[in-house]
């Protein structure tokens, strides 16, 4: 087998798999394949540390002929110390996984898992940071914890133990709370003495609420409606709704931002009801159904009415099954109506860990609607005196070129040339990372004629765009901060097409644009999208095509309704 193809440290082949499984079938494979851990052959000791990784039991007595093999470096050896049934052995997985790479997610990690309750008088020891450590430390021994299972329930009284001694430093306290956090429902034994050291010691408290709502306290409610008054955000509330029916009592805060300026929030608002089972807010629900302006709105509405059961919008939810313009949005409709009906409830198939996954699953709400290649529409010609593409109008969209400023983000290094250092604006932040600010001379790769100039869109993916208004004497306005796909005249609209998919963003916005009384121009959000737009144009039907990323392709017309494109190529 170690004379076969393939990289045996890196990665196991369908064969090396299925030679493991009767290797390990014979009652004294182990005993056997210890002393190939020091073979000369790279691939024979690492098929043999493969096995051993998979072994049900491994006598302590190999402990010494383990840890060589660890020293030599073979990748997938760690887990063969949590089938080390021994203190020592856990011990040794623990000091391995702190110096380890890329933990929480390596094989170090799973050695500590395997461990189990073996591990959690070395996991609070380390926690104590007898030596130096920092949040990142805390924060690799939290996430192992987290994956342990029940066992993790007797790391509890050693870390509160910790916390509560006035000898340790506040910012070990905070690091040994969020491990706390990571127990989740089998901390909650913890919260009344959670709730007297908050009270004594107030430097502490943010660190402990964030502790109370993890470890899905009844006080997290309370907590989330302090911090969602204070500052409505979409983040805040994806960790509400990741406590579930523990954050009910915010309930009321966040209904009151369903008609949030910020649209984002407006989503996660709604979003975040139906997993907190907040059921006073059924009736602002059912009146979002009713909204044209974002779709994403009404299919999450339609999802968190499902996961309420909420009997009272069937009416609602039957009339979007039937006829709303929008496939997925009549599927969900469909899945709440049946899932009130049946009592069910939506099942996570990503677990807890993955959570804001789950959250902006509608950001790819659209993902299985193709964009039509033979749309059924005739594209109508915009004037070139009054439209400019940079694929057509170079050298005029190179007169309205202006200058923009890149941002990115690093590690806190010294510039390594004075060159570098001119060029660059550079700020480090809070958290030690280094903002770069660079400027650039940036050449709209769209423009569209208005009132006494132009307004010019640019799209950079990922490092941001912008829309500007740049008169004829060359004076810029900066409109929009965002990536813009096009801008149209559209009936006796204006607007521009927005958005940007990346990784798992994937958002797209049709912004308003107007001009001021007092000369200056401003956009505002007008029909939301149900992704990124890659492409569009006019149609001769008065409408506009837009063929958006994982979405489709739609047409938005001029008093802002929409519909899929008639498709020649739909089967």
């Amino acid at each position: 087998m170690a004379k076969a193809p393939g990289n045996y440290a890196t990665q196991a082949t369908p064969e090396e798999t299925v030679f493991i499984t009767k290797l390990l079938s014979f009652d004294d494979a182990v005993p056997r394949l210890i002393p190939l851990l020091a073979d000369p052959d790279d691939n024979v000791a690492n098929i043999a540390a493969a096995a051993l990784r998979d072994a049900k039991y491994i006598d302590p007595a190999f402990l010494p002929q383990v840890k060589a093999g660890l020293d030599r470096g073979l990748g997938w050896l760690p887990p063969a110390l949590g089938r080390i049934q021994s203190d020592n052995a856990a011990r040794e997985a623990v000091a391995r996984l702190l110096v380890s790479e890329d933990a929480p997610e390596n094989q170090e990690a799973y050695a500590v898992e395997l461990s189990g309750r073996r591990a959690i008088p070395f996991i609070v020891e380390a926690a104590r940071c007898p030596k130096h450590c920092g949040p990142e430390d805390h924060y690799i021994l939290g996430s192992v914890l987290g994956a342990m299972g029940p066992d993790r329930s007797l790391a509890a009284p050693g870390l509160i133990a910790i916390a509560q001694d006035d000898s340790t430093p506040d910012s070990v306290a905070e690091g040994v709370l969020r491990m706390i956090a990571f127990l989740q429902e089998d901390g909650r034994s913890l919260e009344p003495q959670l709730l007297t050291l908050r009270d004594r010691k107030p430097a502490l408290a943010h660190a402990i609420d964030d502790t109370l709502i993890g470890i899905h306290s009844d006080r997290a409610g309370d907590i989330f409606s302090r911090r969602l008054h204070s500052s409505p955000n979409v983040v805040v509330l994806r960790d509400l709704a990741n406590v579930g029916t523990a954050g009910r009592t915010a309930g009321p805060e966040v209904v009151l931002l369903l008609d949030h300026p910020d649209w984002n929030v407006r989503l996660a608002a709604a979003r975040t009801i139906g997993y907190i089972g907040y059921m006073q807010s059924v009736s602002d629900l059912v009146r979002i159904l009713g909204k044209s302006t974002d779709v994403r709105l009404v299919w999450v509405a339609t999802e968190s009415l499902g996961r309420l059961r909420a009997t009272a919008a069937s009416d609602a939810l039957n009339r979007l099954a039937s006829s709303h313009w929008y496939p997925p949005v009549r599927r969900a409709a469909t899945v709440a109506l049946a899932n009130i009906k049946e009592g069910n409830a939506y099942k996570s198939v990503l677990g807890r860990q993955n959570f804001a996954f789950e959250f902006f699953a509608y950001e790819d709400m659209g993902r299985d609607i193709r964009v039509c290649k033979s749309p059924l529409v005739t594209r109508k010609p915009e004037p070139t005196n009054r439209k400019l593409y940079a694929s057509t109008a170079k050298e005029q969209l190179a007169k309205l070129a202006y200058t923009t400023v890149i941002y990115s983000y690093g590690p806190a290094v010294e510039p390594k040339s004075v060159a570098e250092e001119k060029s660059q604006v550079i700020k480090v932040t809070s958290d030690n990372v280094m903002e770069h600010r660079i400027p650039e001379i940036q050449m709209p790769k769209v423009a569209l004629r208005v009132a006494n100039g132009w307004l010019a869109g640019s799209d950079r993916g990922e490092w941001g765009g912008e829309l500007n208004y740049i008169d004829d004497k060359g004076l810029k306005q900066q409109v929009l901060n965002t990536n813009v796909e096009d801008v149209y005249a559209l009936g006796s609209h204006i607007v521009a097409v927005t958005g940007l998919a990346h990784l798992t963003m994937n958002q797209g916005m049709i912004y308003q644009v107007s001009r001021r009384a007092d000369g200056t121009w401003t956009a505002n959000p007008w029909r939301a999208l149900p992704g990124a737009p890659h492409s569009s144009w006019l149609v001769e039907s008065g409408e506009l095509l837009v063929n958006v990323d994982e979405g489709g392709s739609i047409l938005v017309s001029a008093n802002g309704s929409m519909r899929l494109a008639p498709c020649a190529d739909t089967k």
